[in-house]
This record gives structure tokens, sequence and C-alpha cells, in this order.
């Protein structure tokens, strides 16, 4: 029987690319608003403490990606640097975060169109069809995926230019004047809330198959996305709040379209319309892209089903993102907004922390089996460490009910992982197992397109 795999074709400016259109979606036109409503003009110090939280955990996943480049993100890193079942466990916790941001992001989108278009749909009628339509799009293959994505950073980069150009002119420092009605509580708040626009990050590491030169490019993609979109984010919020004040910020479904509409330019309230589209379109696809992978990489190893390992004759894990598309649509009607943000958050920093913890037990592997690399990094170990530290007192300031929710999907995971190790080693169903993937070829699209059978 013919086998399907896949192949190494993202370079560094793709891998970045695929991270940006993670990262620079709904954080930037959507959340900035409600987190501007707990920290107020402060949510600049938000944005850089949460892009330094990003880091800390960013640098333990390059640190990771120098050893292990196999598909999987989270699960396959947690995987291999520590035991599988972190690597279940952090998979899950991470592919649940990023399946509701899929959701939120889609919601999120129906605001701009509404904005842009002068409608008033219940916002459920963007939700389904959105994530219908990027699955689609996945389908059709990864390099179809980065192309399309290369457009809509590109995109997504010069309407906020645009708009951070606009709004200098109409500045009101006043704005200004209560920086932090919140105080370090509220900054705080702000920075919890924010950190939801910086969990695309990892987004690179589930597509580590497909990238070439992966312990170099991987960690490059990743450090080099959180510092343009943090440095992207903090110019759009001093001008967005420098237009209207926080709390109107904060009221606002699509909040950059507030901002600009102070400025009754026509042209210019349709561009910024159209980014916020653009913008969580690029988030919902990669959303898709990063949770089949996952799924893929699961079923591969047999821990779920091992159909969802399967890749399809042009180099897609088709069922996976079938699986992906499903439960996406699902939160789409069963969450609200405020809800999906928090607990995608706390169910994500969970998966991180876990990341951390994997990359020092990583580290003291290194440091028995190459005592050269451990000189290289002698106190590397403090950086997970202090990722661990940042990621909880982040979790601290998040909603109880969003912690609430997590918590009880981490325990409900922990029990289905411990109920099939008993009965695997009772012989009652399959082991799951360690797979190297072969390098072989992914769907191209367009006139190159062709298949490949092993």
């Amino acid at each position: 029987m013919a086998s399907y795999e896949l192949k190494r074709i993202l370079g560094l400016r793709s891998a970045v690319i695929i991270n940006l259109g993670a990262i620079i979606g709904a954080g930037i036109f959507v959340i900035i608003g409600i987190a501007a409503g707990k920290a107020g003009p402060a949510i600049i110090l938000s944005i850089f403490i949460s892009a330094i939280i990003a880091i800390f955990t960013g640098l333990s996943f390059s640190e990771i990606a120098q050893h292990i480049s196999k598909e999987g993100g989270v699960y396959e890193y947690a995987k291999e640097s520590f035991a599988p079942s972190a690597g279940f466990i952090g998979g899950t916790m991470w592919t649940f975060s990023n399946m509701i941001a899929i959701s939120a992001v889609s919601l999120s989108m129906g605001s701009y169109i509404n904005s842009l278009f002068h409608l008033h749909l219940n916002l459920i009628f963007y939700g389904i069809p959105v994530i219908i339509f990027f699955a689609v799009l996945n389908l059709l293959g990864i390099k179809n995926s980065a192309r399309t994505l290369s457009i809509l950073v590109v995109v997504n980069v010069i309407i906020l230019i645009i708009f951070i150009i606009s709004g200098l002119f109409y500045f009101k420092v006043q704005n200004f004047t209560n920086f932090a009605p919140g105080g370090f509580t509220g900054i705080m708040e702000g920075s919890a809330l924010i950190f939801f626009a910086f969990t695309g990050f990892s987004r690179i590491t589930t597509v580590g198959d497909e990238v070439k030169n992966p312990e170099k490019n991987i960690p490059k993609a990743i450090i080099l996305s959180i510092v343009i979109s943090s440095a992207l984010y903090s110019a759009v919020a001093v001008v967005a709040i420098g237009l209207i004040p926080a709390s109107n910020l904060a009221s606002a479904s699509a909040p950059l379209s507030a901002a600009i509409n102070v400025l009754h330019n026509p042209y210019l309230i349709v561009i910024i319309a159209v980014g916020g589209i653009t913008a969580t379109a690029g988030v919902v696809l990669t959303g898709i892209l990063g949770t089949s992978r996952v799924l893929f990489a699961m079923g591969r190893d047999r821990e779920i089903p091992q159909s969802f390992g399967k890749i399809d004759k042009f180099g897609t894990p088709f069922y996976s993102i079938l699986l992906s598309m499903a439960i996406s649509l699902l939160f789409v009607y069963f969450v609200g907004f405020s809800t999906i943000i928090e607990a995608s958050n706390v169910s994500v920093l969970i998966a991180y922390s876990i990341i951390d913890f994997s990359a020092i037990v990583l580290w003291k592997k290194v440091k028995r089996d190459n005592p050269v690399h451990l000189r290289e990094q002698k106190y590397f170990f403090i950086i997970p460490l202090l990722g661990i530290v940042t990621i909880f007192i982040t979790i601290a300031y998040l909603g109880s009910h969003a912690i609430e929710i997590s918590l009880s999907v981490l325990l409900i995971v922990s029990v289905i992982y411990g109920l099939k190790y008993i009965l695997e080693s009772r012989n009652v169903i399959k082991s799951a197992k360690k797979i190297i993937p072969r390098i072989s070829e992914v769907r191209v699209f367009g006139r190159t397109r062709y298949r490949i059978k092993k």
C-alpha cells in the first residue's frame, strides 16, 4: 500500500510568516481593547510583560528545537524531552487552547466584517463558514497555506503601519493622564489577557517536519516573531489610546476601528476593518494548521486513533484537519467570547509550563551526554525556571472560571492517559509507539502540484 509523508519545504522566511500569521491577529485587533479595560494606558507595560514571558518559553522551545525537529509541537517536544505522559497532556492542553482560540478569532473576524459593511449580524453566522473555509484551505496543502499567509501578513503589517502613522496626527496626550487606573493588578490582568496575542509563537514547532534546517530556523523564527509582533503591538497600543480613551477602547468589539473612527476618514475606516479581517483570518488559518499537526503526531504514535496519523496522497493530515475543524465549530456554539480568551490562555500556559520543565530535563540530559554543549549553555536552566514562575503568576491573574475549566480539562486528560496506560500494560489495546518520520512530499498547489508514492 502506498504511504504518503511530509517534505521540508519551509525556509526561515516562511517559518517567521507562519508565526506572525498566528500572532498578529486577534491580539492586536480585538484583545487589545479588553486588555486596555483592565490596564488602562498602562497596557503598554502589559504588552512588554507578556512579551518577556513569551520569550522565556520561546527560548525553551528554541533549545528543544535544536535537538528535536519532528512534527507535533508541544506534544512532540515534551514527549521526546521529558516523558510520553507529558507529551500527551501538554499536547492535548495546547490543542484544546488553540481550538477554542480558533472559534474566538473567527467570531472576532465577524466584528470587523460588521464594521466594514455596517451590518449587525450575529457573529456566529461568520464564525462557522470562516472555520470551514480555512479548514478546506489547509486541506490544499501547507505550501498553499504558507503562500496565503505571506499575503495576509504583508497586508496586516502595512495596515498597522498606516494606522500608526495616521493616528499620530490626531494624538491626544491627555488620554494617558490616568496611566494605570487598576494599579499593578490591572497591569498584570492586562498582561494575562494580552498573552493570548503571543501564544502563536510556538506555531512553527507544530510543522517541524516541514521546515528546512529546523535546528536553526525554528529558534530564529520564534524569537524574530516575538520581537516583531511586540514592537508592532506597543506602537499600535500607544496610538490607539492616543486616539480614544482606554475605557472607550475596552467597550468596542472592533477596537482599532473604533479608534480610527475619530478621524472621520472613510478610507481609513475601510482599511482598518480590512486589516481586522485579514489578521484574524491568518490566526484561524494557522490555528487549524497547528492543531491538525499535533493531532497528526499523536495519531502517528497511536496516542489517539491511528487514522488521525495518516497522510493523504497529497501530503496533508486529512482526518486531523477535519477533527480540528469539527471541534472548533463546536466551541463557536457553546463558549462565550470572554471565557474563550481566558480559558485558552490558562490551557496554553499549562502546556508551556510543561515545555519549560521539559527544557530543563533535556538540558540535564545534554549535560550528561554532551559536555561541550553544556559549557555553551551553562546557565540555560535559569531561563525555563523563570518561564515556569512567570507562567504561574500570569495564570493567577486570569479569571477563576477559566482556571476551573482548564483544570477540569487537565484532570480529564490525565485520567484518560492513566486509563490508557493501564489498558496498554494489560495488552487490552495496542501500545503507543515512537515514530521517526521519514521525509517525503507535501502537496504543492498550482502548476507544480504532484503526487508522491513511497
